[in-house]
């Protein structure tokens, strides 16, 4: 009885997996797949032992991947069974260069059972820059930071490195390899107004040889595999570095407020700065400490821990050349606003409930750029909200945790602020009405060239609604720049029904080379739009 207990068993997990793997098979076979081939070279030859892998960066499917290949002997690679999405195709080649100013990458929107041939990437043999950074001492320069800066533009922008930089080794020396050829600067130190490393000295930025600004560098010339050596750098003392402390303390009772997470902005002017959040709270007696602070303005800022009733305004301060101290923070009780998000168009109950999984925030249209949140409250399941903490302001809002539910409407008492709603400090708005839509149209489109003509520059589209209202043109709603591949195919999701304009434009790289070209359409809910956009590179340079 037991043996036949026993194989009755067997015989049922036997059936169970069975199915089981039927079922897999069988939903294997569905999946959407495609493939992508190409070939590196190097002056026309394929380069062997190069990796190559597939990152998924925009997908509109629902089976995320990630290839990895290495080229055969003869430079060819091959993707396969790769589900629908837009994808980077990126190599491994540290030692050589593009042969143009393509990135070693490209994006490809792969379409459902698609081949996809000739995503090839023509190489040059890398150049090397190396040499050796030291103190005024001579003393080197350990694990310190190496910045490649083009010559001859006003740009700042590094081009070696996924980091923006190399580092000096325990000798001082560096080496940045795998360079297109061209005219390099070489610099090593902050930039003016950097925090710096909070953990050792700090340099300011010094070129090579020893300049301190751009225009007095030395220039790099570096020819195809060529290799520039001795370019050292020599820096200067190190920078004096500074404190700010002080406390944060409840405004109307004076007690001080433990456990309150805070951060500093560096102003670079006026109009502009950079926010950093320390992840360091304040102690029992409420009070923070910034650290190695060089000298210039700055702002210290407190983060509300969430569904907090107050705020604080940012204290202001400059360091010159000593530490500060006596700095306090008073808190506030902030506005409120309360309401519910209604969802139109749709009696979808699952949507109801996406809807009330994510929070609604509020974004002051005049608030300073020194905080790294905004404040922002729970949806319950009937659509109702509270936002507490409000400072004084002009305020729209947004949905996150669901970037495709778009808010189209706000309105009080029957009366729509297309301009965002004015709050005052203390105030305690009730009876906002939230209108928020389900966007769920897409766009797939191709920009092609009259005539067959090679891209030789870049592509680029952009989407704008026709008749858009002020609250999605002040959210930022209404437009959208979706990513173009290296076939000039984009495609764009999460779109609201509507009437929108598709302008696309190609940048070419023979100076004043800039053209453009327009077409309406119309997207529906639940439905892929197609379009394609033809652009004449022969016509007369015009800007959209």
């Amino acid at each position: 009885m037991v043996s036949s207990a026993r194989q009755a068993i067997a015989c049922v997990l036997l059936i169970s997996s069975a199915a089981s793997y039927v079922r897999s098979q069988t939903a294997a076979e569905k999946l959407p797949t495609a493939g992508i081939s190409g070939k590196v070279t190097v002056t026309g030859k394929g380069v062997p032992g190069i990796g190559v892998s597939l990152a998924l960066v925009e997908s509109y499917s629902s089976y995320p991947t990630r290839h990895r290949s290495v080229t055969d002997e003869d430079g060819n690679y091959r993707f396969t069974n790769v589900a629908p999405g837009m994808y980077t195709v990126i190599i491994k080649a540290p030692a050589f260069a593009p042969a143009n100013e393509l990135r070693p990458q490209q994006s490809i929107l792969v379409n459902k059972g698609e081949t996809i041939d000739n995503v090839d990437f023509p190489l040059v043999r890398g150049g090397v820059i190396t040499g050796k950074v030291t103190d005024v001492d001579g003393h080197p320069l350990i694990e310190e930071n190496i910045y490649l800066i083009p010559a001859g533009t006003q740009d700042r922008r590094v081009v070696y490195g996924e980091v923006g930089s190399t580092r000096t080794d325990d000798r001082g020396i560096y080496r940045i390899f795998g360079l297109r050829p061209g005219s390099y600067m070489v610099a090593a130190g902050q930039s003016e107004g950097g925090f710096g490393s909070w953990q050792r000295a700090a340099y300011k930025r010094t070129f090579h040889p020893d300049a301190a600004e751009a225009s007095e560098a030395r220039v790099i010339e570096l020819k195809e595999g060529g290799e520039a050596a001795n370019v050292d750098i020599t820096v200067g003392r190190a920078l004096s570095r500074y404190s700010a402390r002080g406390r944060i303390v409840d405004g109307e009772t004076g007690r001080p407020m433990a456990n309150i997470s805070y951060g500093v902005h560096m102003f670079i002017n006026q109009h502009s700065g950079s926010s950093t959040v320390t992840g360091a709270v304040s102690n029992s007696e409420g009070e923070f400490k910034l650290n190695s602070l060089a000298p210039g303005k700055y702002g210290v800022f407190v983060e509300p821990p969430a569904d907090s009733e107050w705020h604080a305004d940012i204290v202001q301060f400059e360091v010159i050349d000593q530490d500060v101290t006596g700095l306090t923070i008073r808190t506030s009780r902030g506005a409120s606003v309360s309401g519910v998000i209604v969802l139109e168009g749709t009696n979808d109950t699952a949507l109801y409930a996406n809807l009330s999984k994510g929070r609604i925030y509020a974004q002051a249209r005049n608030q300073s750029t020194a905080r790294s949140s905004s404040p922002s409250g729970r949806i319950n399941p009937d659509g109702s909200f509270r936002i507490n903490g409000l400072q004084g302001g002009n305020f729209m809002f947004g949905v996150s945790g669901g970037e495709r539910f778009k808010i189209v409407r706000l309105e009080r008492a029957g009366v729509v602020y297309p301009q965002g709603i004015e709050i005052k400090e203390s105030d305690q708005i009730t009876g906002l009405r939230i209108a928020v839509n389900y966007a769920n149209g897409s766009l797939r489109g191709i920009i092609r060239l009259e005539n067959g003509t090679p891209v030789e520059g870049r592509l680029n589209v952009t989407l704008t609604s026709v008749g858009e209202n002020d609250i999605e043109r002040l959210l930022g709603s209404a437009n959208s720049s979706p990513q173009v591949d290296a076939r000039g195919q984009f495609f764009v999701e999460g779109l609201l029904p509507g009437t929108y304009v598709v302008t696309a434009s190609y940048i070419s790289d023979v100076p004043g080379g800039w053209h453009h070209t327009k077409q309406q359409i119309v997207v529906t809910n639940g439905v892929v739009t197609d379009v394609t956009l033809t652009i004449d590179p022969n016509a007369p340079p015009s800007r959209p």
